[in-house]
């Protein structure tokens, strides 16, 4: 039996990074504006485009705006939803005064939905942070460990999306630990550039990490790595 891969479908990024061999526990971090929501949308291109069936799930935008987004970056998703290889849902969950424990029933919606999809492989949580960060710690580790365990046991690959800073710094490691790639967005001023950095901290199968690349946001392509001396100059 063949391992399977899942590819971004981008020549720079994938012969950088390399492949993500499936199924995967994936955790995209990194501040706001970082590039976490598009790093997503170029995974799910590449999914879909490797014969994945998908599902998105956002909390920060909405259905039109996820179709926006990617047809924005030359990713028209219309062909993929019509043929029922992507499905998107919204969740709404900012600016709501919810009790604590409604939060953490939000989190077992979470997973208990994943596990009643029998047709999707592949999911994408975009973002989590605020969800995390009104669950308790408990909750949160609960959480990650059924994702885990539906990936182990059921053969589903998972991204989520966080920003850095939600959660304490002894959390974030033991979640990271239980991920099977990793990967650390951030920004830079470079004289009068910003530049966005994505820096492989983990990545299941490969024989080394800390790879470090510059990237931009390029409406033709999606994401564009940068050669080291554009990304100085």
């Amino acid at each position: 039996m063949s391992e399977k891969v899942l590819r971004a479908f981008n020549s720079e990024l994938d012969r950088k990074v390399g492949v993500i061999k499936t199924p995967a526990l994936c955790l995209i971090e990194g501040p706001n504006d970082s590039g976490k929501s598009v790093l997503i949308l170029q995974y799910c291109y590449g999914a879909l485009m490797s014969g994945y069936s998908c599902y998105l799930i956002t909390t920060e935008s909405s259905m039109r705006g996820v179709r926006t987004d990617m047809s924005s970056l030359s990713w028209d998703p219309t062909y993929f939803i019509l043929k029922g290889q992507l499905k998107i849902a919204e969740m709404h969950v900012k600016n709501v005064n919810w009790m604590a424990e409604q939060y953490s029933k939000l989190l077992q919606l979470i997973t208990a939905f994943i596990r009643s999809r029998q047709k999707e492989e592949i999911f994408f949580l975009d973002s989590m942070t605020y969800l995390l960060t009104n669950a308790s710690t408990p909750e949160i580790l609960n959480f990650f460990s059924v994702l885990r365990n539906i990936v182990d046991e059921e053969g589903k690959t998972i991204f989520l999306t966080i920003h850095t800073h939600a959660l304490d710094t002894d959390l974030f490691l033991r979640l990271r630990s239980i991920t099977d790639v990793h990967l650390l967005l951030s920004i830079k001023e470079m004289g009068e550039k910003i530049v966005r950095f994505l820096q492989v901290m983990k990545l299941k199968g490969a024989e080394k990490s800390g790879l470090s690349l510059a990237f931009e946001v390029d409406a033709a392509s999606g994401i564009r790595v940068l050669p080291f001396s554009q990304a100085k100059a």
